[in-house]
């Protein structure tokens, strides 16, 4: 059994955070369906070991994360251990999308971004870690690698309330943007909404 620490409701197109404890359980819920989230962490006493992508895909030797899977930082320590989830697609592969992405596929100097989100997210907390958008994890992403080597995005068939429930290995900072890709099948061509929920055992 576990109850329930803290929900925050992340807003569509936007970005924000919570801390969590060592052993706590976070909860990433997609609340209308087909969402992609971008997330950040890293340790609370110490912003330098923070949440890999890359070397979460070395210590794995798998570029797939499911229940399970661990989640590493650069120093190769797990940060997480999922141990719910719904959907088992993610992308860990391809950063957050940020101004530049935008500006240069599609001539949009001042479109909605994740990594604008991430730092809205870490000001809304009052932290001032500098993110960078290669240290964020596509949660939902439903990327695919070809035979070829080229990236596919698809959209995100999951559906309302898909949940992935990470378990904390450490004191950490997380921060989530509920992703405003609208211009790719990534979140169904419609950007929604998303919710961190805290939980821990009774």
């Amino acid at each position: 059994m576990s109850r329930i620490v803290e929900e925050v409701l992340v807003p569509a197109k936007e970005g924000r955070g919570i801390y969590l404890k060592r052993g706590q359980f976070l909860d990433i819920v997609d609340v209308e369906g087909h969402q992609v989230g971008d997330i950040v962490a890293w340790l609370r006493n110490d912003p330098s070991e923070y949440m890999s992508p890359t070397h979460t895909v070395s210590s794995n030797a798998s570029v797939a994360l499911k229940t399970g899977s661990k989640v590493f930082s650069n120093h190769r320590n797990p940060v997480f251990t999922i141990v719910r989830d719904d959907v088992e697609k993610h992308d860990i592969i391809v950063p957050c999308c940020d101004r530049e992405r935008y500006l240069n596929s599609y001539g949009l100097p001042d479109h909605p971004h994740c990594l604008g989100n991430l730092e809205q997210a870490r000001d809304l907390l009052g932290e001032d870690h500098e993110i960078h958008g290669e240290t964020a994890w596509n949660v939902f992403m439903h990327n695919r690698v070809e035979s070829d080597g080229s990236v596919v995005t698809d959209p995100a068939a999951h559906e309302a309330g898909a949940t992935i429930t990470l378990e904390a290995h450490d004191d950490l900072v997380v921060l989530l943007s509920a992703c405003p890709q609208d211009l790719t099948p990534c979140n169904a061509f419609n950007p929604t909404s998303m919710m961190l929920r805290v939980r821990e055992k009774e």
